[in-house]
């Protein structure tokens, strides 16, 4: 461990001893309250990791689109579970755009989630972004 908290014993560590250097780190950094938070991100994600920084995100989601077209081909179909949450939310939306209606998105409402948010997913994803959303009441 080469870093803690009163509650996280391990809230940064390093290693293995040979190889190349390997870092792991618990915490937050984009959280609105954690100041200085996107400078943390970049030192430690394109500095210390050395991540390109020439990407673009529009490309990304095009070539994703293109690879679940190839996959699926014009007459496969899709199931896909869809949390609630951002990122398979965005994974719904961009295998629609894909595949449209052959993409069938499943979301289990198990009672944790917070007040009325399964109706405002099924609200977004299935009404206005026209996807094959079935919301199953658990």
């Amino acid at each position: 461990s080469i870093g803690k908290t009163d509650s996280c014993p391990n809230a940064a560590i390093s290693g293995p001893k040979t190889g190349p250097p390997l870092y792991g780190l618990q915490f937050h950094p984009e959280v609105t309250h954690t100041k200085h938070g996107k400078d943390l991100l970049k030192n430690f994600v394109v500095d210390i990791c050395n991540a390109p920084t020439d990407w673009n995100m529009q490309d990304i989601a095009e070539e994703f689109v293109r690879e679940v077209q190839k996959k699926v081909g014009p007459n496969g179909h899709v199931i896909g579970a869809v949390s609630g949450g951002v990122d398979s939310s965005v994974a719904a939306v961009l295998l629609n755009r894909a595949i449209g209606d052959r993409f069938h998105a499943i979301m289990v409402d198990n009672g944790c989630l917070r007040l009325n948010e399964a109706n405002l997913v099924v609200e977004r994803l299935k009404n206005r972004e026209g996807i094959d959303l079935h919301c199953v009441d658990a």
